[in-house]
Formats: C-alpha cells, structure tokens, sequence
C-alpha cells in the first residue's frame, strides 16, 4: 500500500500576519489625529496664549475622534450595505438567467488557462451549489471580500488610532513650566518623531523598509500640519514668516 508523504502546512514554513487587517484603520487614525491637533496648536500659537492652546487642541481632539470614529462607522455600513444589494441582484440573476450566469464563470475560468473537459468541469463543479456559485460571482466578478469589515469595530479602531496620535502634541502643554513658544516648538519635535515612529512601525506588518515608511509618514504629515499653520497664521493676523 501506498504510503501518503505528509506534507508540513505551510504556517510551519512561513507566517501569515492577521495583525495587519486593520492597518489602514489604525494608520489613518494616528495621522489624521496628530495632524490635525498639531495644524490647531501651531494655527493659534500665533496667539501666545497657552491656555488657548491648549483648550483649541483638546476641543479638536475631541471633535476629532468623535467625527473620526462615526465616519468611519458610517462609510464602512454604506460599503457593506453596498455589497448586500448587488449580492442580493446577483443571486437574483442566477436565478432567472443561469445561461448567461454559467457563461460569465466559463469566462472567468477560460481567462486563467483552462480549457476543454477540464474548464466544462470547473463550470460544472461551481454552477451545482447556488451559494458556491454565488461565493465565485462575489470574489471573481465583483472583488468583494468574502468578510466584510465590521462598522463598530473600524469606528472604534479609528477612534482610538486618532486618539493615540491626536493626544501628543498636547502633552509639552501640560507642563507648567512651558511656555506657549516653547510649547509649540515641543510639539512639532514630539509630532515629528511620532508619524516617523509610526510610519516605521508599519513595517511590522508591511514587510517595507522601515526607513522609508518612517520618513514617508513624517513628511506627508508635516506636509498637511504646514498647510493647517499657514490657514491658521492667514485667519489669525495675516501670512507672516
């Protein structure tokens, strides 16, 4: 008798991240957070007051996170809605035009390399079960994930990522030792170091290089706090450098 040769699985040989499913979340929230509440402290620094500093960053926050955790709630049902109405015409389809429905997935199939008995078969196998075909019709006609993301899950990951980079350039504030000048500069030193920090942390799951991430994140957003410190500087007293 013949003996089957066990094959090892291939999470022995080489590890699959599952850490990485909400990285966009996450990326999003951070940078959007820090640069947001950064573009407000350097926007009305040009007041010199510190106690408005900090008051105008932490009502950004809070607006922030709370607009930050909702929107992504509310796109992510809209997406997900989205996908039920064209699944539900699709299994309609399938219903009342199974021909035309049989002919797209012998397409998709031809289009990857089958041909003959072999591609009759493929047809045959998937077109036998409704919801196998359906799962085919989703995946290969219309990209949609099998899993879609959870709306509460991706407002709260966004909520917390803003929260977690929105919160930093506040902190040099809190001393009471540091000026509104001091502060600032403080501030963009700490946001700085944060969106590098962050951009490089990606890489755990991105496999990118860690420097390239870093910097990349760095510079996109100092490109955006610069732009909110100019707004700022213009409706507070006019563009001055």
């Amino acid at each position: 008798m013949k003996i089957q040769k066990k094959v090892p699985r291939p999470e022995a040989q080489e590890e699959h991240s599952k850490e990485g499913k909400l990285i966009r979340e996450v990326v999003f929230g951070i940078q959007d957070g820090i640069v947001t509440v950064i573009g407000v402290v350097a926007g009305v620094s040009v007041l010199g007051n510190k106690g408005v500093i900090l008051l105008s960053a932490a009502a950004a926050l809070l607006g922030e996170t709370i607009s930050m955790s909702l929107g992504g709630y509310l796109s992510t049902k809209s997406q997900n809605e989205f996908y039920e109405q064209e699944l539900r015409k699709e299994r309609e389809h399938l219903e009342k035009f199974p021909e035309w429905e049989r002919q797209e997935v012998r397409e998709f199939y031809a289009a990857k390399g089958f041909k003959g008995r072999e591609l009759d078969n493929i047809v045959k196998i998937i077109t036998s079960s409704k919801e196998r075909w359906l799962d085919i019709m989703r995946a290969e006609e219309f990209g949609f994930p099998k899993e879609p993301d959870k709306p509460v899950v991706v407002g709260t990951v966004i909520g917390l990522a803003s929260v977690a980079g929105g919160v930093l350039p506040i902190i040099p504030f809190l001393f009471p030792f540091v000026t509104a000048q001091s502060g600032v500069v403080a501030a963009v030193v700490i946001t700085l170091v944060s969106l590098f920090a962050a951009g490089a942390a990606r890489t755990y799951v991105t496999k990118k290089n860690w420097l390239v991430s870093g910097l990349e994140m760095a510079v996109i957003g100092a490109i955006a706090a610069a732009a909110t410190y100019a707004i700022g500087k213009l409706l507070t007293g006019g563009l001055v450098f």
